[in-house]
């Protein structure tokens, strides 16, 4: 494995796992925004390299997953300081050459252009904007400048100026780009669903459908393939808006007592610093906390007013506490129109609801809600023409 593995600067630990379900390892590890490097599969086995403060969270999830996880080659900055961690003067030293690195690095030192324009107009630019070497990063005026590269730039048709760290970097796209052109084929028009038509909108092609008639999903709606008369036959691009009405039934159902879990409890929070793709703990021992939401603040780290390229990420463990609740016959009306509400916004939102009939049920423990749903919408579905 190479000594310098890209996005992990000040250290890294490789890894070797075997057994188990790597794949789920692997697909966890990236849900939780663990930086993952030079990954490798081979019979039965993965390997990789992650950051030195990600190795334990790693650990944990391998062993979650069955996955027999082993340390390997441990390189970079972060060990080398553990190795002098007792001598004072030496980490005394390394925060000043960092603090100086933060103060540096707070104002801008490199300007780089990408795309094909005349460097000096936008230097020019830059310049009257007060993006120039030596201003300070925390006060640029990069929003102006974009404006006005695309406005003063000859066949500017986008442009982006960022600032990372002390770098400022503008990129320029010259032109304009061809919208990708879709698929000219002939097709049909088939229905999505099982419904009524209720009315139809033909755009091209042959409508085979009567408003009032009942379809099948698959049922061909709007035939791409026409004849003229004259004994030929043409295929178009068949294009429809079939709207059909049909029927569904939900039920809901909210209980008078139980007992819910709210995330109000004790706060475990945990700082690290934060450089590039790389986290480094600002604490001893592991981070975590169980039965807990997990959140994150991240905020920059100021230096003399300055803004620094580092970063403070708090992660921050609440822990869930039980919670008895008592509904009033009242309250769990209130509560099944919320889930009502809920359920609609999430899953009928591309459809228009043309009835709908509720039923309630009282029962000891709570009540039941059935709805019963008319529901139309376009049941039109492009469909390769078979001949």
């Amino acid at each position: 494995m190479a000594d310098k593995i890209k996005g992990l600067y000040l250290g890294y630990v490789t890894f070797s796992g075997l057994g188990g379900y790597y794949e789920e390892m692997l697909s966890e590890l990236l849900e939780n925004g663990i930086a993952v490097r030079n990954v490798e599969f081979s019979d039965g086995g993965i390997s990789g390299a992650v950051s030195p403060a990600d190795y334990y969270r790693v650990s944990e999830i391998a062993h979650k997953h069955g996955v027999r996880l082993r340390a390997g080659t441990r390189r970079g900055v972060y060990f080398l300081l553990s190795k002098y961690r007792s001598r004072v003067g030496l980490c005394f030293g390394f925060i000043v050459f960092m603090l100086y690195i933060a103060v540096w690095q707070s104002s801008v030192q490199s300007i780089t252009i990408e795309g094909d324009v005349p460097r000096s107009s936008v230097m020019k630019i830059l310049d009257d904007c007060g993006i120039k070497f030596g201003a300070a990063t925390d006060s640029l005026a990069l929003s102006k400048a974009e404006h006005r590269i695309m406005s003063e730039i000859e066949n500017c048709a986008w442009a982006d100026v960022s600032c990372e760290g002390f770098r400022v970097k503008v990129k320029v796209v010259s032109g304009v780009e061809v919208p990708e052109m879709e698929d000219g084929a002939p097709r049909n028009i088939v229905a999505s669903r099982s419904a009524m038509i209720v009315r139809q909108i033909p755009r091209d092609g042959i409508s085979v459908v009567e408003n009032g008639s009942g379809v099948n999903a698959g049922d061909l709606l709007v035939s791409g393939i026409i004849a003229d008369g004259y004994g030929h036959t043409l295929f178009v691009r068949a294009d429809a808006e079939i709207i059909g009405e049909w029927s569904e039934t939900e039920e809901f159902f909210v209980p008078y007592r139980e007992t819910i879990s709210l995330a109000d409890g004790k706060k475990k929070t945990f700082k690290y610093l934060v450089y590039g793709d790389d986290e480094y703990p600002l604490f001893i021992g592991k981070a975590g906390a169980e039965n807990s939401l997990y959140t994150e603040e991240t905020s920059v780290v100021r230096l003399f007013g300055q803004s620094t390229s580092f970063k403070i990420k708090s992660g921050i463990y609440t822990a869930y506490t039980d919670h008895e609740i008592t509904r009033s016959p009242d309250d769990a009306l209130s509560e099944l129109q919320k889930q009502r509400n809920n359920f609609e916004q999430n899953f009928y939102a591309d459809y228009v609801i043309a009835n709908a009939e509720e039923r309630f049920y009282p029962q000891e423990d709570g009540i039941r809600l059935v709805v019963d749903y008319t529901l139309q919408g376009d049941i039109a579905k492009p469909a390769k023409i078979e001949l």
